[in-house]
């Protein structure tokens, strides 16, 4: 939530899972950042700042007990998109499903959502059956 009268901006940059995560780094990164926006907008925000975070490695690592910082799971390629993610039912384990950003339909929070409900209507459905 922005400060009062304030405004959010979000900045996303990519990094590749068990990055190297320092104060320092996370420093040389915002510097990078805000050095382009002030090359691009013409004003260096930092004045503006009220508020600054970050997110990273080791955050993603110590809260969600992320493997290797990974906020995205899968990798991001062709092979784990869509229909190739893993299937919902556990081919080996019985009785096991999976939701979630790594299962069907994919990464964000509706596909997240929706291969929950998803799982949910197998189960209901194999239940019915016995």
């Amino acid at each position: 939530t922005a400060p009062t009268g304030g405004e959010n901006l979000v900045v996303l940059v990519p990094i590749a899972s068990g990055s190297e995560d320092t104060d320092a780094l996370r420093e040389a990164c915002f510097t990078t950042i805000a050095d382009r926006i002030q090359r691009h907008l013409g004003m260096d925000i930092r004045a503006h700042l009220k508020v600054k975070r970050s997110y990273c490695v080791r955050d993603l690592e110590e809260d969600h007990h992320a493997f290797r910082g990974n906020a995205y799971g899968l990798a991001s390629t062709l092979a784990q998109t869509g229909p190739f993610r893993p299937a919902i039912k556990s081919r080996k384990v019985k009785g096991l499903y999976f939701a979630g950003q790594l299962s069907v339909p994919g990464p964000g929070l509706p596909p997240a959502l929706i291969s929950g409900q998803v799982a949910a209507d197998l189960i209901i459905k194999e239940l019915h059956r016995r």
